[in-house]
């Protein structure tokens, strides 16, 4: 038992021999740890290999929707998920690492000074990042799965914000980030002016009329949906038959969603206001089909990191 002991007190890592990136995604329902390797370390753009993920639904945005703070409770945890996250990249030798906090921490008076403790205590610096930025991170991890050509609006729904994107011919045309999320909704605190915004703004996109648009979206929360729908390999669903998924969902109780669809307690709660968000942007847009890629933050992050060691200095 003393030379176990004695392991577990030495600093110990698992070197696989391959150059390791974390991304740390602190986000209103959820916490996220992803590692990950490329495949080819001579390639710029290349594919990766998942190591480790880890999710804890921390659901910062409730305190902070409420109250417009982070309370100790939600504080507490939050630096014990980071002490973890801390050792699960020492143990995995991670090279390099970046860590993001989205919309709850954007809107939470104390956020600044929460960033300062926690990084004095666990040893990482959390970015707090505008709309502009998380889309721009998404994006990069969506351009790269993307086909080169043709017309998409990628709309990524999170618990405090949605990032909607017009891509074309492999580019971003127009994005713009609203204060419209699955979390905000459930706790009744999105506000009709910016209801009114984000469907202004979609108006105002001009979408070509001789090919069809597909939609892109990104977040737990469709992949779910495709999943539940029976969609082919859960890629691509109609919106006709998105707004019968949802439908349902919205149809059951939470305890049929949790113990009948096996949805974690956090997704049942939130989900069919996801689904309400993906299916009013896309019939605002005339848009009938959706793409879902099991990818986000967490991937673009992954990516971005990746893609700056190839930059020329």
């Amino acid at each position: 038992m003393s030379e176990i002991l004695a392991v577990c007190g030495s600093r110990i890592s698992l070197n696989f021999g391959t150059l390791k990136l974390a991304a740390i995604d602190i986000g209103s329902n959820a916490v996220r740890l992803y590692i990950a390797r490329p495949l080819h370390e001579e390639l710029e753009n290349t594919d990766f290999k998942p190591v480790e993920f880890t999710r804890l639904p921390l659901r910062l945005g409730d305190d902070v929707f409420k109250t417009k703070i982070i309370g100790k409770k939600k504080a507490d945890l939050l630096c014990k998920a980071l002490q973890a996250f801390a050792l699960l990249m020492e143990i995995y030798n991670v090279d390099e690492m970046r860590a993001c906090a989205t919309s709850a921490m954007r809107d939470a008076l104390n956020g600044p000074k929460l960033m300062k403790e926690l990084k004095r205590i666990t040893g990482i610096k959390v970015d707090i990042i505008n709309g502009k930025e998380e889309s721009r991170l998404i994006q990069t991890s969506v351009l790269d799965w993307l086909p080169g050509k043709n017309s998409f609006l990628h709309i990524d729904v999170g618990g405090g914000s949605t990032e909607i994107a017009y891509i074309r011919n492999g580019k971003i045309k127009k994005y713009e980030s609203f204060n419209i999320g699955t979390v905000r909704l459930r706790e009744g605190k999105v506000k009709p002016s910016e209801t009114t915004k984000m469907y202004q703004w979609l108006e105002e996109l001009v979408l070509p009329i001789d090919e069809p648009v597909k939609a892109v979206g990104t977040g737990g929360n469709i992949v779910k949906l495709l999943e539940l729908s029976g969609a082919k390999d859960n890629k691509s669903l109609n919106l006709k038959h998105l707004l019968a998924t949802n439908d349902y969902i919205k149809s059951l109780d939470l305890h049929d969603l949790v113990y009948e669809l096996k949805l974690n307690p956090d997704r049942a709660e939130v989900i069919g206001f996801a689904g309400d968000i993906y299916t009013g942007i896309m019939q605002a847009c005339n848009i009938h089909e959706i793409l879902a890629p099991n990818i986000g933050l967490k991937d673009g992050i992954i990516r971005d990191l990746w893609k700056k060691r190839f930059a020329i200095p």
